[in-house]
């Protein structure tokens, strides 16, 4: 489960490295959004940009 305050990975969509996380860029979790029946949205910013909303399944996680 990702919370606010967690750092993650953006998963690539699609083609062969389908569900793999991009390694190349960080992003922070912001906040989260979570509607009854829904799958959670969080607010994340990657490398200095502009945050944005994504679902949390096209999201992964960084485990120590």
């Amino acid at each position: 489960m990702i919370k606010a305050g967690d750092i993650v990975y953006l998963a690539y969509l699609g083609g062969l490295k389908n569900n793999e996380p991009k390694t190349d860029e960080l992003g922070l979790v912001i906040k989260e959004h979570q509607i009854k029946g829904e799958a959670p949205q969080l607010y994340v910013q990657f490398d200095q940009k502009a945050p944005k909303w994504y679902y949390q399944h096209n999201l992964f996680n960084i485990k120590s």
